[in-house]
């Protein structure tokens, strides 16, 4: 058997290995240790003040600011909701082997891998200050934490590696079996306290505990009336308003709510048995708010202090004002069912879901500020910066767009948006959907772009005609009839039909159940007669206009992937 490159031969014949490459392994070790040590006490730290941002997160947060559109797409397409998770442990992990290497330059030079210790401190600080909820001082207690920590254990450990040698006598002493010893047991010490920070900043103070204990507290208001229907696009009431509506760019965004010239039926009461399909592995027609999609750019979920939230409205304005959480609530609020979903969602993907939404027609709101003629773009922007961008038009056209601060029955989720979010039917969510929001802003068209637009995304985002199979599954299939269901969606235009194509044969139409509303999806099955071997599937739909879905294959890049959804099946 030949021997492995990367082992000396020493070890993989069995006899010691060379002093010089334990040694430079135990430092390895040692920087592995100490830079471990170093990121949990910082991120203790951290977690005990509600203005101090997590290093990790903080760096988490400018990689996904500077990173390339392509990689961003290549991480939600392979990772899905996952992709912060995974971005996380990575940072974790390339900081902890930067330590390592860290070691090994201590071995020699102690002042050197002290300075990068330091460095790593002072980047987290640099980075930590540009959150818009951190404070000064409050970011320097774990810039500081993880940078002398980080030294201190190098140093003991480093001693303990060099035993009682002389220093100046041999740069690079041999490490003795008790001063191994030693190190090991020093060693496991520090990453158990490492572990055990860890735990105690989670448990003790998690960053979004005061927002949840805020949200704990809310008690929504009730919908004193709940009107079934949504008239046609009213004049607005005043002249800034309706002269906005007529300057808005027409787009695509704005002209595919056809539905919207006759009195459209928005139903807000429960769904009723004929709305929901009774097919084993259809999804929900209402997703729950804990299993609901969640795509945005915010590593830390924002700790926001209700006592101080506030969303004001801005900009291109006649009346600019400000509303405090207890003055929101108190408006009068509305009910709507609408489907939202994600513009990285591929073809058949799951970000997507179908909620009921509490809040305040941003059309009132809107007029309340009085946008003048030039205010053609509404822009939302988040607690933590990060912005939105549509065309003004869209709140007047007869959709549905809320100011939301209740999902499905309850508060917003903390991962959602509370204290409040904004949700529109029609866009996908990354030109719409700001969570946490903090502001609307009125400004003309061509004066901004809002946060993915430089990263390649398109600046018009009306969310296209889709369907998917939820059942069967790729894989195999019982052979006799079996039913082949899932979802279609076109929100503001409805879906009127929805077909099912067996091994290319002809179109099948499904069944539909009565619609709950246009702004939804509609689930659809059909009862299919299996027979062994090999089967494709595909579906397609049409929307409330008489358009049908295009077979054309489209990555979601820059405004919505299209195509049919297609799954491969066996009959057994």
């Amino acid at each position: 058997m030949a021997a492995d490159p990367a082992v000396p031969e020493a070890v993989s014949s069995g006899n010691p290995p060379p002093s010089g490459w334990r040694s430079t392994r135990d430092y390895f070790l040692a920087g592995l240790v100490a830079s471990g040590f170093a990121v949990a006490f910082s991120e203790m730290l951290a977690s005990f003040f509600v203005s101090a941002p997590s290093l990790v997160l903080t760096i988490g947060q400018r990689f996904i600011d500077i990173t390339p559109a392509a990689l961003k797409d290549w991480a939600i397409a392979v990772f899905g909701t996952n992709d912060k998770a995974v971005l996380i442990g990575g940072i974790v992990v390339v900081t902890i082997i930067i330590g390592g290497l860290l070691g090994v330059v201590a071995r020699k030079r102690m002042e050197l891998a002290a300075i990068g210790f330091v460095a790593f401190g002072v980047l987290g600080y640099a980075l930590g200050i540009t959150d818009p909820l951190a404070t000064a001082g409050a970011t320097l207690i774990p810039a500081v934490a993880a940078a002398v920590s980080g030294i201190a254990v190098l140093v003991l450990l480093r001693r303990l590696l060099q035993g009682p040698a002389a220093e100046g006598t041999d740069p690079v002493p041999a490490v003795s079996p008790d001063s191994r010893r030693a190190f090991m047991t020093a060693s496991g010490a520090a990453v158990v306290l490492a572990a055990g920070q860890v735990v105690i900043g989670r448990l003790a103070a998690d960053r979004t505990q005061s927002v949840v204990a805020a949200r704990e507290q809310v008690t929504l208001p009730t919908v004193a009336a709940s009107p079934t229907t949504t008239a046609a696009p009213a004049a607005t009431t005043t002249a800034a308003t309706a002269a906005a509506v007529e300057e808005a760019p027409v787009t695509e965004a704005t002209t595919t709510t056809t539905r919207a010239v006759e009195e459209v039926v928005r139903t807000v009461a429960d769904p009723t048995p004929a709305q929901i399909a009774q097919v084993e592995g259809v999804s929900e027609l209402i997703t729950p708010n804990e299993t609901f999609y969640r795509i945005d750019t915010a590593l830390s979920i924002p700790n926001v202090d209700l006592d101080t939230w506030e969303v004001s409205f801005t900009g291109l304005v006649d009346s600019p004002f400000s509303l405090t959480y207890d003055e929101l609530t108190a408006l009068p609020m509305v009910e709507r069912y609408i489907t939202i979903c994600c513009v990285s969602n591929s073809v058949g993907g799951d970000l997507i879901g179908n909620a009921k939404w509490l809040g305040v027609p941003l059309k009132d709101l809107v007029e309340r500020a009085g946008v003048r003629p030039e205010g053609t773009q509404l822009i939302g922007r988040s607690v933590d910066r990060f912005t939105v961008g549509f065309p003004t038009e869209a709140v007047f056209d007869g959709r549905e767009a809320l100011l939301a601060i209740g999902m499905n029955g309850e508060p917003l989720p903390v991962k959602h948006g509370f204290p409040a979010r904004l949700v529109v039917s029609g866009l996908y969510g990354y030109v719409s959907a700001t969570k946490w929001l903090s502001e609307v802003e009125f400004a003309r068209w061509e004066d901004f772009d809002a946060y993915w637009i430089p990263r390649g995304w398109a600046k018009e985002a009306p969310i296209k005609t889709q369907s998917r199979i939820d059942t069967p599954r790729p894989g195999t299939v019982q052979v006799g009839t079996q039913a082949i269901a899932g979802v279609a969606w076109a929100q503001t235009r409805g879906i009127e039909m929805v077909e099912v194509q067996v091994d290319g044969g002809p179109w099948m139409e499904a069944i539909l159940p009565e619609e709950l509303t246009i702004d939804t999806w509609r689930q659809w099955h059909l009862e299919y007669d299996f027979t062994p071997g090999a089967h494709t599937i595909a579906v397609r739909a049409t929307d409330g206009t008489g358009t049908t879905q295009t077979s054309e294959i489209v990555p979601p890049r820059p405004d919505g992937a299209t195509g049919y959804h297609t799954i491969q099946v066996v009959g057994v």
